[in-house]
């Protein structure tokens, strides 16, 4: 019997020749064709980032001036450095709550909890908390923190709020951030005899890092770009009544609410509503973007750390070690 005659051992009856047969030209095909659509869609996704982070820089960047990232802004001259101070102390105060109680949430869930009802009822309550629109949270904490809690419309109020908005975001990121650890780290630790919380705390957690920053990272973006839940829990300022104020039970106004309250309700008397709306945008842009880039770092230096990249030996080394 002939080469030539042999069965195509893919199974398709195709007499083999030598060249490629039929069923695999297509498939080659195919593949090329889905290449190109993962492609395209790639690019599509690149294209769109930097057509909008684009078109709100070239908006916003003529407007920003020291005085404007400093100052309060006034009927005649926009400013939003109370708007800018508001924003990170209710990101730092939203963190704060966050991220010690989504990472225990998530520790418990992909270390200690046994299958069964009650592990299944807290699954299945972070999945509806996590489709829960926003402007119910802001519900929720006008009745609970303004009413129940008498706190009033108050930075601590909507630091609060958001807390819970953001807090399912944070357990379901970091819980398959920690299951992502290889389960041989746990068994290597464990077999040396380390406890099962040594373990967590020295193995796995520093193992998870990576991911946690994620986790982090996003639920900070939807901090920074929440509006409905903080008009409802911190109401809203006019720019010439914004201050500075650690207190965090006096109230405030974001940037996110600041472009929402000048672009779409509008301020009368404000003439350079639309530079202000652009330039905060702007400035709101550039602070997202930042963090991003700052964690994307820290992950790079972390990801070269956890996976053990050897440093290079000396010249001469390899002499010495064979002396």
């Amino acid at each position: 019997m002939s080469v030539e005659s042999l069965p195509d051992p893919s199974g398709f009856g195709e007499v083999f020749t030598g060249r490629p047969t039929r069923s695999l030209v297509r498939a080659m095909i195919a593949d090329r064709f889905v290449t190109g659509l993962m492609w395209v869609a790639a690019l599509l996704l690149v294209i769109v980032l930097f057509g909008v982070v684009a078109s709100i820089l070239i908006a916003g960047l003529p407007v920003l001036s020291l005085r404007f990232l400093l100052t309060p802004g006034t009927f005649k001259d926009p400013g939003i450095g109370p708007q800018i101070w508001c924003s990170l102390y209710v990101l730092f105060l939203t963190l704060l709550f966050v991220v010690p109680s989504g990472i225990g949430a998530s520790i418990y869930l992909s270390e200690y909890a046994r299958p069964g009802r009650f592990t299944t009822l807290m699954r299945f309550s972070t999945e509806s908390l996590a489709s829960v629109p926003s402007i119910v949270y802001g519900v929720f904490g006008a009745i609970v923190f303004l009413t129940q809690m008498k706190l009033g419309y108050s930075i601590l109020a909507g630091s609060l709020t958001l807390a819970l908005l953001n807090l399912p975001l944070m357990v379901r990121v970091a819980e398959d951030a920690i299951r992502t650890v290889p389960m041989s780290y746990r068994e290597g630790s464990l077999a040396l005899a380390a406890s099962k919380w040594e373990t967590i705390r020295k193995v796995v957690l520093p193992s998870a890092i990576p991911g946690i920053l994620t986790a982090i990272v996003l639920t900070a973006g939807r901090i920074l770009g929440e509006t409905a839940p903080l008009i409802l829990t911190m109401g809203t300022t006019i720019s010439p009544n914004a201050y500075y104020s650690l207190d965090p039970l006096a109230t405030g106004e974001t940037l996110s609410v600041h472009i929402w309250v000048i672009k779409i309700v509008g301020v009368p008397g404000m003439p350079r509503a639309q530079e202000a709306a652009n330039g905060s945008a702007a400035v709101m842009m550039l602070i997202v973007l930042g963090v991003n880039i700052l964690v994307a770092v820290l992950n790079g230096r972390l990801q070269k750390r956890l996976s053990g990249s050897a440093i290079p030996p000396r010249a001469g080394g390899s002499k010495k070690a064979g002396a």
